[in-house]
């Protein structure tokens, strides 16, 4: 099914990239679990006309959060951190604001994770690549600069709320999903203030290098091949970098990301977990934590750090992504180890990877 698919993809792609003015894609196609096919088309820079391959970093935005997810549960296993016990526990460096309103041990990892915590949403935008002095906890006090004229438009484009305000407790926690960048905000900071390091560190030992993914990092690394992001008019554009990285931060290659996508698989004669977790773990992410959105008459539930969805009888984990001038989706059944992974460099990219990956979807739970 997978080569029949793949050979759409090549025939219909570059056509619609054109259209929609985008100029890279990369593809993973994943069968009997593992990668059967990765596909690259395009540009990884309009302007210098280098070509996507499978070992093109993309920035992955919110696809980081089921990273982010992992490098949880790694704790959760050490016995270093509860799901639920409240998130303050766990912190040196911050505090949320006293509220009058909402009970604030109610804010958990776990909550956190399945975006049920009632936290601010903060789409914690990134700040420019030459404005180093900005943190994480800039970020969580709203001490950001003010957007430039780029963000700006794609706030305005996009109908986003503005993110510079000090993060709080916005809505009961526990009663209702409210998809939050914040609440892996303060994730990242209950990491590294367990561990002693950094998130990015904490990261590449407990997930990455397991997992084999060489190419993924949280900043950009001269001499190494990255996309370069471009607007909906397909034009180039800078890069920012992100102050969350556990709610946007990861850059990786298709290849990798692939490689993530099969260690959620329960692979015959090893199960879940690729070496990073125990298969119980990643059934915990996995597992329904109450409802998260509808699009038609499709109910997409919260797992931790991922989103859920019931086609046909069979389970869909899945995660997407994106900000200014970049796209990424991955999409997998755990069970019958199949999916598919897309990373693009363009704005206007959702109207491609959408269709596509329904279809992929579609084909998988019809058998």
């Amino acid at each position: 099914m997978s080569d029949t698919f793949a050979e759409e993809l090549r025939q219909s792609l570059p056509a619609e990239m054109e259209r929609l003015n985008v100029p890279g894609c990369a593809v993973a196609l994943i069968r009997d679990f593992a990668p059967t096919e990765i596909i690259c088309f395009g540009t990884a820079d309009r302007a210098g006309g280098e070509a996507v391959t499978a070992d093109t970093r993309f920035s992955l935005q919110s696809v980081s959060k089921s990273i982010a997810a992992w490098a949880v549960m790694t704790l959760v296993e050490q016995g270093r951190l509860d799901l639920d016990r409240p998130i303050g526990d766990y912190h040196r460096r911050w505090t949320l604001p006293p509220s009058e309103h909402f009970d604030l041990s109610l804010v958990t990892p776990r909550r956190l994770l399945s975006h049920h915590a009632g936290v601010t949403v903060a789409g914690f935008r990134g700040v420019e690549l030459d404005q180093t002095q900005y943190t994480l906890l800039d970020a969580m006090q709203g001490r950001l600069p003010q957007p430039n004229a780029e963000q700006t438009a794609h706030y305005e484009y996009w109908d986003l709320p503005r993110d510079d305000d000090i993060i709080t407790v916005t809505h009961p926690p526990g009663q209702g999903w409210n998809y939050s960048n914040a609440g892996f905000g303060l994730l990242e900071l209950g990491v590294e203030d367990i561990t002693g390091t950094s998130f990015a560190d904490y990261v590449a030992q407990a997930v990455f290098a397991p997992l084999g993914m060489d190419s993924a990092c949280f900043a950009r690394h001269e001499g190494l091949p990255y996309a370069r992001p471009h607007n909906r008019q397909g034009q180039p554009i800078q890069d920012y970098r992100w102050l969350c990285g556990a709610a946007g931060g990861v850059y990786a290659s298709i290849a990798d990301l692939a490689r993530f996508a099969c260690a959620g698989m329960a692979i015959p004669g090893r199960g879940k977990g690729g070496g990073a977790l125990s298969p119980a773990s990643v059934e915990t992410m996995h597992s329904d934590h109450g409802h998260a959105f509808d699009i038609d008459d499709r109910q997409f539930r919260a797992g931790l750090g991922h989103v859920i969805l019931d086609l046909g009888g069979l389970l869909n984990v899945h995660h997407s992504g994106g900000s200014i001038g970049w796209r990424s989706i991955y999409s997998i059944f755990p069970e019958t180890g199949t999916g598919i992974c897309m990373l693009m460099n363009a704005e206007g990219a959702n109207e491609l990877w959408q269709p596509v990956v329904f279809r992929w979807n579609q084909q998988q739970s019809q058998g």
